[in-house]
């Protein structure tokens, strides 16, 4: 199965460099992140999307809208593909990155309540597990660059470091296989 991994375009949280996995928050794709979706969706609109994955966010969903005028393929709500819960919720992302260069394993650190990068990659080792048992040869999931790297952690059998030096730019993708 091929997987196209989409990052979700620029959010009004990106402009204010703030935390958010949660759903309930007003956190939405900003002009820049609608053009950088139509620029995603020209370069997918030749690729024979089945079914496209999208996570409780409305960023990821409103990237996923965009994409798919070409397709009109379904769309499946996937929590399993939720932003990384990292306990700095509206914070400003300076913190939790400050936090994980200071702790002990930056990969199994959980701060205020929150999950850590491996309870993620566990959440999307589910979601790959589930994905697998589906008959698609192509599916797009529109999420967050942190659970990109998961999946590129999972899937390509890397470790987290080599991972993290992975950079997805906001409305744009990479392919993978499963």
């Amino acid at each position: 199965m091929k997987i196209y991994f989409a990052r979700h375009g620029r959010t009004n949280y990106n402009d204010l460099e703030l935390c958010n996995a949660d759903p309930s928050k007003d956190v939405h794709i900003t002009p820049t992140g609608e053009e950088q979706a139509k620029t995603l969706a020209q370069r997918l609109k030749d690729v024979p999307i089945e079914r496209i994955y999208v996570s409780e966010l409305k960023r990821t969903q409103q990237t996923a809208a965009i994409v798919n005028k070409f397709h009109g393929a379904p769309i499946e709500i996937a929590p399993l593909l939720n932003d990384h819960r990292s306990g700095y919720e509206g914070k400003p992302a300076t913190l939790l990155m400050e936090a994980l260069d200071k702790a002990e394993d930056r990969w199994t650190a959980r701060f205020n309540d929150g999950e850590s990068i491996d309870d993620m990659r566990q959440r999307v080792a589910k979601f790959l597990d589930e994905l697998k048992t589906k008959p698609y040869d192509t599916v797009l999931v529109v999420t967050s660059q942190w659970i990109i790297h998961a999946a590129v952690v999972i899937i390509q059998n890397i470790s987290y470091e080599e991972a993290w030096k992975l950079e997805v730019q906001q409305g744009s993708c990479i392919r993978l296989e499963v």
